[in-house]
């Protein structure tokens, strides 16, 4: 039989991570949860197995970025896989507009249905980015555990708006200057040895004054 653990159990697993869980919100991620667990049973969402393991690094995590939003009302999950860490913030800041980027067919497929199940507004693009619009840009870009990051990282700057930011995780010991970008808050994970950081568009000097 599939353990899921109990509502109240999920909440105290989340505690070190959010201090903001109405009820809804909390009756959500159950779901959510419980979703995530069937699936996983006959598609490979995430290597993440354990429930309790499932609910502090994958939604915990994913919560704990909402820390760093920085008045975003638009996100860009790049990379999204099983959702993380959009489908979290989406249902914990119900007002943020965000679009699920994943392009292999099997996630895309959970999203959509995570999505209606969960009645949350949120676009699923089951693509590659680099095949948005050109007008396709957002207040933020979030990537988590994503393949290939240094050959992804420029095509999600082009999804950033000029005065946007990326949301990244990384490794305690941070990352290399990223060019054009420069730190603006970085926060480690509770119970992980990761961060979760924000970075910002270095403004070009003005070469004509």
């Amino acid at each position: 039989m599939l353990y899921v653990p109990s509502r109240d159990h999920i909440a105290e697993l989340l505690a070190p991570y959010t201090e903001h869980l109405t009820v809804e919100t909390l009756e959500k991620l159950e779901v959510y949860l419980m979703l995530l667990l069937r699936w996983n049973q006959k598609t490979n969402l995430t290597a993440v197995r354990d429930p309790e393991m499932l609910v502090q690094r994958q939604i915990g995590e994913s919560l704990f970025a909402g820390r760093l939003l920085n008045g975003a009302e638009t996100l860009l999950d790049f990379g999204s896989g099983a959702g993380f860490p959009g489908i979290p913030l989406k249902l914990l800041h119900s007002d943020l507009k965000i679009t699920l980027a994943e392009s292999q067919g099997k996630k895309a497929s959970f999203l959509r249905e995570a999505v209606r199940t969960l009645g949350i507004d949120a676009e699923v693009w089951s693509n590659r980015v680099e095949a948005m619009p050109s007008e396709s840009t957002f207040d933020l870009v979030a990537l988590r555990a994503v393949d290939h990051t240094e050959a992804m990282l420029p095509i999600a700057e082009t999804r950033v708006k000029d005065k946007g930011a990326m949301l990244r995780y990384l490794p305690l010991e941070g990352a290399e200057p990223l060019p054009g970008w420069a730190l603006e808050h970085s926060l480690s994970v509770p119970l992980s040895q990761g961060c979760v950081s924000l970075w910002k568009r270095v403004e070009s000097p003005n070469l004509g004054q």
